[in-house]
């Protein structure tokens, strides 16, 4: 496979192959995708890459071959994967791909976002954070539609889960649509549940538009339930951590969301509400539910919301569920805060 740039998976011991130049590949063994000594090569590379942590480059005039592997690190210093070209030795090397490394800390609620990802979603210098929420790590999905198996299988993730190979799509912070492929794998680091993944952005060129999906008729009567009153934000909350996956409209402003560094500024539920917050959760069982809720403002204050909740299955045949949750900021004449 000369002359293309591979993208390989090495977040348990067995690496695999996710893409050959622009093109996922699912998850498949060297042996399915190398001839004989490219398989060589690229298990040599590879191996020196994942003991090292660092870059590698051999030229042979014996096999005329040139050889790179570059490794993809994570936040916490893990090699997640390896972007591996064998050439010849008078080819020019073509540009790769924009690929990076991400965790999520199921336990801790936070996701890890390495200098790579941040490019691949060209979030500005000031936003660019090492440990960012969940809801930060979703933001940018515009169209996906196998999110809510993903979610689902993030919920009840262990080290044996498998995230198989999937494409969505983004919108960069700079508005540019972008078709991204990602695989995912859960571990234990430390007594700790994580989940490891690879984005990979695998639209042509590098600041192009990626072609708009299909508009389907479910979605365009979502996209008008959703936005149909002003002042009016919706989000998909975890019922079991009381913590929102992602914005399923613009984000609410004035409300923390996003960490800042500054534990009196990231996002939290007002420690004397979490019991009602627990108890609208557990009402969900029987229906929809409301009350009222504070929350931490963008200036570190409380701020009170009205909510009302609805139970979302994810998945029907393991019936993982989350909330549907519509907020709104409380007025002088809100209702009192309890479950309805």
């Amino acid at each position: 496979m000369h002359g293309e740039w591979l993208l390989i998976e090495c977040i348990r011991d067995e690496p695999t192959v996710m893409a050959i130049g622009r093109k996922p590949v699912d998850l498949k063994p060297y042996d399915k995708v190398l001839r004989r000594d490219a398989l060589r090569t690229a298990r040599r590379a590879v191996g020196h890459v994942r003991d090292t942590g660092q870059r590698w480059e051999e030229f042979s005039r014996t096999r005329d071959e040139h050889v790179i592997a570059e490794p993809i690190i994570n936040v916490l210093n893990m090699v997640h994967g390896v972007r591996l070209w064998i050439g010849r030795l008078e080819q020019n090397v073509p540009p790769r791909t924009r690929s990076g490394a991400w965790d999520w800390d199921l336990d801790k609620m936070t996701a890890l976002a390495t200098s790579e990802m941040h490019d691949i979603y060209a979030v500005a210098p000031e936003r660019r954070m090492p440990e960012i929420s969940r809801v930060s790590s979703l933001r940018h999905v515009s169209s996906a539609d196998d999110q809510a198996e993903a979610l689902a299988t993030a919920l009840v993730a262990d080290e044996n889960t498998v995230f198989h190979t999937t494409t969505w799509q983004i919108t960069r912070d700079d508005g540019v649509r972008r078709d991204i492929n990602w695989c995912a794998r859960g571990a234990l680091v430390d007594g700790r549940r994580f989940i490891h993944g690879i984005t990979h952005d695998i639209t042509e060129g590098d600041n192009e538009d990626a072609p708009l999906p299909p508009h389907t008729f479910a979605q365009a009567l979502i996209d008008a339930e959703l936005n149909a009153e002003p002042g009016v934000y919706h989000a998909l909350v975890d019922l079991k951590t009381l913590t929102a996956y992602r914005w399923l409209t613009r984000e609410m402003p004035g409300v923390a969301w996003e960490l800042t560094g500054n534990p009196e500024r990231d996002p939290a539920l007002h420690p004397d509400d979490v019991a009602l917050a627990r108890e609208i959760a557990r009402a969900l069982r029987f229906g929809p539910a409301t009350g009222s809720l504070r929350v931490r403002d963008t200036h570190g204050e409380w701020t009170v919301v009205n909510v009302d909740a609805k139970r979302v299955l994810l998945t029907r045949e393991s019936e993982v569920a989350a909330a549907l949750v519509r907020v709104s900021h409380a007025t002088p004449d809100s209702p009192e805060d309890a479950p309805a």
